[in-house]
């Protein structure tokens, strides 16, 4: 080799020297950077003609173990999504308070029953009455509280899914550019490593939004999909779009008042297909968890409702009211199902009976509500009427005062019986605002899978029938549309919505008109259609007449002796039947069907409460064992990405000792060489 040849070779080795050194000098640099991988460059033999002619550098690399990358990505996806469920689940526990707190949903059932106990012992009291109105108050407005602090909490769900949307967006614009920038180095002949990590650290980031999967295509471009396969970023970013709610309701679910996270302005909705990230839990907590609390406290406030509503109604106070008014707007037309004798008894002060009218439904003619109020206003004692409101109103004539007894009355529709005083809501003591013209069902797990129940569903409008069969191989979906198909007219329809992780059916006169349901088969009662939309704890109150008068209070039950004559006992002061049967109704066990993840169950309603907040609690419990496994995993993840990315000061000190080495004898090597072109240029 030629002397020049030597010098050429040498002094590439410097040049190699000096590239290692600023190799190393930046990873020391970015020893604390977070996301910053150790960068490394191999030697290579630099030849001319076959012969070697120095070295030079390799593309620079980075230190990374693509594998555990998208490893740590998933799981920080899962994480994500559990640690934003938990933090509403922890907020819920403070919202309904513990098993053992005095302002517990469970405690405060109890303080009504306690209230009902004490009624029953000393019925003629005005204290007592008081205290029961006041712990129905207390308890109705906790009910009323909880349901609008979760839909609050599922409002704000909403809007930070908005917001994370947002910033899913931008990630993906962010990645796009580097992308771009990369793929340009590649086509150059140049590698951009830190790029690389500028992007490793955004994709870490969109995996804290949203569950992602991503390959790199051989342009260096990194193609990212949805944790279910949709292409977010391909050649151009996907622009996700969500639109928040102004409010959210108990009966505003995703599809019904809730707009879903599009792919593209007009492309599907992949809401359901989101599992990870924080999206993935704002979304279970908005649509799953929170959904199913609301059904669970609305499923308390129901059965709450009608069995306090179902006793009282059959009772009535001492002295009874002048006037009765139901809380249920009805039409004159109104025809439902109507079985059994209702009676309406007129007595003095003293409690004789003036005047007693034994109803028999079943034989009205017209069999409407209008020839029932018909059948009272005829009486000589007292008169009825629909009023304006549609309210039927019936009151006693002159001093005289009015009860009600419900006999064998049974008024049915969809999966429930009423007694007659109930189905017009005379005498309730808790009001929840339903009337006739709205229908829901539980939930059932598919929409699209076959009841597998055969009947027919009679719609009664105004006096009109209309069937509506279903056969054993009809889904929920199939019964809708024929329900919708034949009532078009009276302008009803049925549509299915979908609610946690189930359906239910969802029945609805437009025009607020009133109709009854009755079924030959059995669909009514597997799926427990009853009149109604969701939202009963939100809207359950003591009504309004006996919060404004204690002694409104029903304790007593207007007689039902048969023949009850005139001057006989129909109700007396010291008469405590109703109020200890309500006292009795709060200690023995009641029917609750399947509601949001809880199954059907006979049991107390203060057990029921208390079995909301563990089944609550222990949700709660599993995610923070979860996310204390996930943080550990993570952080073992993490450690093991470090030992092969991070920067070692150790190595690269140690390395730039031998650099300098190199670089020293190389420095040297090229005096030497200069030397010796000097003297055989003087010896020339």
């Amino acid at each position: 080799m030629s002397l020049l040849g030597a010098l050429q070779s040498t002094l590439s080795g410097l040049q190699v020297s000096q590239a290692q050194m600023q190799i190393t000098s930046n990873n020391v640099a970015n020893v604390n950077t977070e996301g910053y991988s150790r960068k490394t460059a191999a030697l290579v033999t630099r030849t001319l003609a076959g012969q070697a002619t120095g070295v030079q550098l390799s593309d620079v690399q980075r230190t990374v173990d693509d594998r555990l990358l998208r490893q740590l990505q998933d799981h920080i996806a899962t994480l994500s999504g559990q640690k934003i469920q938990n933090g509403y689940l922890q907020e819920t526990q403070i919202l309904f308070g513990s098993l053992a707190d005095n302002s517990s949903l469970s405690h405060n059932l109890t303080e009504f029953g306690s209230a009902l106990e004490g009624l029953s012992t000393n019925p003629s009291s005005l204290t007592n009455r008081g205290s029961t109105v006041e712990s129905g108050r207390l308890l109705a407005s906790q009910l009323n509280s909880m349901s609008d602090n979760l839909q609050q909490m599922r409002s704000d769900a909403d809007r930070l899914i908005e917001d994370a949307v947002g910033t899913v967006n931008t990630l993906l614009s962010d990645i796009h550019t580097l992308n771009q920038q990369i793929a340009g180095a590649l086509a150059a002949s140049d590698t951009a490593p830190d790029l690389e990590d500028a992007r490793d650290r955004l994709i870490n980031q969109l995996a804290e939004e949203i569950d992602i999967q991503h390959f790199t295509r051989n342009t260096g471009e990194v193609v990212i999909l949805s944790g279910s396969g949709r292409t977010l970023l391909d050649s151009v970013p996907v622009t996700l779009v969500h639109s928040a709610a102004a409010q959210l309701s108990p009966s505003v679910t995703l599809g019904t008042g809730i707009s879903g996270i599009l792919l593209g302005s007009a492309g599907p909705d992949i809401t359901a297909e989101i599992t990870g990230g924080r999206v993935g839990g704002l979304i279970a907590t908005r649509d799953q968890n929170i959904v199913d609390l609301q059904a669970q406290i609305d499923r308390l406030a129901e059965v709450l409702r009608d069995t306090v509503n179902k006793l009282h109604n059959d009772g009535t106070a001492f002295p009874p009211p002048q006037t009765l008014t139901g809380t249920r707007s009805v039409a004159a037309t109104d025809s439902p199902s109507m079985t059994g004798l209702f009676r309406v008894t007129v007595v003095d002060a003293d409690g004789l009976t003036v005047e007693t009218n034994d109803i028999n439904l079943a034989t009205l003619a017209p069999n409407n509500i209008g020839e029932l109020v018909a059948q009272i206003n005829g009486m000589a004692n007292a008169t009825a009427s629909i009023n304006a409101s549609g309210k039927v109103t019936m009151s006693a004539t002159g001093t005289n005062l009015i009860t009600i007894n419900e006999l064998t009355s049974a008024v049915t529709t969809g999966n429930v019986t009423y007694g007659m005083g109930q189905f017009l809501g005379l005498n309730d003591f808790f009001d929840s605002g339903p009337d006739f013209a709205n229908y829901m069902s539980d939930r059932v797990a598919s929409n699209t899978a076959a009841i597998g129940l055969a009947g027919t569903l009679s719609f009664d409008i105004a006096g009109a029938t209309t069937n509506v069969g279903y056969v054993v191989g009809d889904s929920l979906t199939d019964i809708a549309t024929a329900i919708t198909a034949a009532l078009g007219g009276p302008n009803i329809t049925a549509s299915v919505v979908r609610e946690a992780d189930g359906y239910r059916l969802q029945i609805t006169d437009a025009d607020n008109d009133n109709f009854t349901i009755t079924d030959s088969g059995t669909l009514t009662s597997q799926i427990n259609l009853r009149a109604g939309t969701a939202g009963t704890a939100q809207r359950i109150a003591v009504r309004q007449a006996i919060l404004q008068n204690p002694g409104l209070v029903a304790h007593a039950e207007s007689s039902a002796a048969a023949p009850l004559a005139v001057g006989a006992i129909a109700v007396s002061s010291g008469d405590g039947t109703i109020a200890r049967a309500l006292a009795d109704a709060f200690t023995s066990n009641q029917s609750f069907t399947a509601a949001g993840g809880m199954p059907q169950r006979s049991i107390t309603l203060a057990s029921y409460a208390a079995e909301i907040l563990s089944v609550n609690a222990a949700q709660a419990n599993r995610l923070d064992t979860q996310i204390s496994t996930g943080d550990s995993f993570r952080v073992a993840l993490e450690n093991q990405i470090a030992t092969l990315s991070a920067v070692n000061l150790d190595e690269e000190l140690a390395n730039i000792i031998v650099l300098q080495n190199a670089y020293s004898a190389s420095a040297r090597l090229t005096s030497v060489i200069s030397e010796m072109l000097d003297i055989l240029i003087e010896l020339g």
